[in-house]
């Protein structure tokens, strides 16, 4: 099968796009990237990819072809610029580049969904199937701009979104309650809606169920550090907890808010209690998913998006060990489906410190739940379950 791949990041970016495309390559399937240049990780393009360098590569059988994009840089102004970019050049791309053969056209959608519009140019062209992956929920993601629904730009939004997600001819979800929010909101037929969650990188279960004993109970939270992922909440649970209870959390990642983060912790006089430990690959995550007693994992509630079930919960439940949770909607369910820790509400950082204190003090009890969120992850998120589902949705 020939599959043409629409995503605004690809490798060298960490982002699952890059494995799923390796295991359609593995499965025999030819696979056509169309991506844009590398820069989420610095918010700058690399010197290897400026002046037209590295526009076609191959990469593992999976072959690339790039965009130039206006680099994201920092602030929401250039960030804008970077999205908009994507989308133009990408339209431009689809519409004036030499026809290519394929199968389907498979569109990775994070923020912005507008990047999907040069799929819908594509299957105008080839007159082949549009399927889209939504990973993040449009017009729902505008809000967390703070733009409100009876704003003219999120009304705009919301109209684009409906008549893109309209015109795909079958949309996978990686949440369950995306399927009401798109019929509701965006007007999208049920059944064009499938669930598909995200599955976990085979590194991330590369110490699975394995522990380090040296005498602290040692909390992860690995991941994007935005406003939407509430990393406050955590500091502020720690913050209930005495400090003479022995722990400490790990914050693996950066974001928009981890400066507001540090901050916040530096108030609280939380220093020894929690490590901010930057941003790293994919590859030197084992290390940590090792190191952790138990994972966190908080979202905000208030709006849709706190619906979502994050992609790292598939990573954690892959690694064999427990979850605290301060989420609603489907992370939620699952924690509570999988027996793999404990969840609360969105927010309430008191019922989270109280969480967190049982795993201190009952740690055995936990390490149990985190086999049994690796049998759950084996038998609902595993990359063939996802990979052969994939398949059956592009066919």
């Amino acid at each position: 099968m020939k599959i043409l791949v629409l995503s605004q990041y690809f490798h060298p970016e960490n982002f699952r796009i890059n494995d799923i495309c390796l295991e359609l390559v593995k499965k025999g399937h030819q696979v056509n990237v169309l991506t844009g240049l590398p820069d989420y990780k610095s918010g700058q393009v690399p010197k290897e990819y400026k002046h037209f360098r590295n526009r076609k590569e191959n990469w593992h059988g999976v072959k690339i072809a790039r965009v130039p994009i206006i680099a994201r840089r920092t602030g929401t102004f250039f960030r804008l610029l970077n999205y908009c970019s994507y989308v133009a050049t990408s339209c431009t791309y689809a519409l004036f580049h030499k026809k290519e053969e394929c199968d389907a056209i498979f569109v990775y959608q994070t923020s912005p969904v507008f990047q999907a519009i040069a799929g819908i140019i594509y299957k105008a062209k080839f007159k082949k199937k549009l399927v889209l992956y939504c990973c993040d929920i449009w017009p729902e993601c505008v809000k967390a701009w703070n733009i409100g629904e009876n704003k003219y730009i999120f009304r705009m939004v919301k109209k684009i979104s409906s008549w893109i997600y309209n015109k795909c001819d079958s949309i996978c979800i990686t949440s369950k309650p995306f399927k009401k929010y798109l019929h509701e909101v965006c007007g999208v037929p049920l059944n064009k809606i499938t669930y598909l969650p995200q599955h976990a990188e085979d590194i991330y279960s590369t110490y699975r169920g394995q522990y380090i004993d040296n005498n602290c109970i040692d909390f992860v939270f690995a991941g994007n550090i935005g406003a939407v992922q509430d990393i406050q909440c955590i500091i502020r649970a720690c913050k209930r907890i005495q400090p003479t209870e022995n722990y400490c959390v790990h914050i693996v990642g950066d974001g928009s808010e981890l400066e507001n983060c540090k901050r916040l912790v530096n108030e609280l006089q939380l220093e020894d209690k929690i490590i901010f430990c930057g941003r790293h690959p994919i590859e030197e995550m084992p290390r940590f998913y090792k190191l952790a007693d138990c994972f966190l994992l908080t979202l905000k509630g208030d709006t849709s998006i706190g619906l979502t079930l994050p992609a790292k919960i598939q990573g954690y439940l892959s690694a064999g060990k427990p979850i605290i949770g301060a989420v609603d909607g489907a992370a939620y369910d699952v924690i509570w489906e999988a027996d793999c820790g404990v969840a609360v509400s969105s927010g309430d950082d008191l019922a989270l410190s109280q969480a967190m204190l049982d795993v201190i003090r009952n740690p055995s009890l936990y390490r149990n739940k985190g086999e049994k969120g690796s049998q759950y992850y084996t038998t609902h998120f595993s990359k063939d379950v996802f990979i052969m589902s994939l398949l059956k949705v592009l066919k």
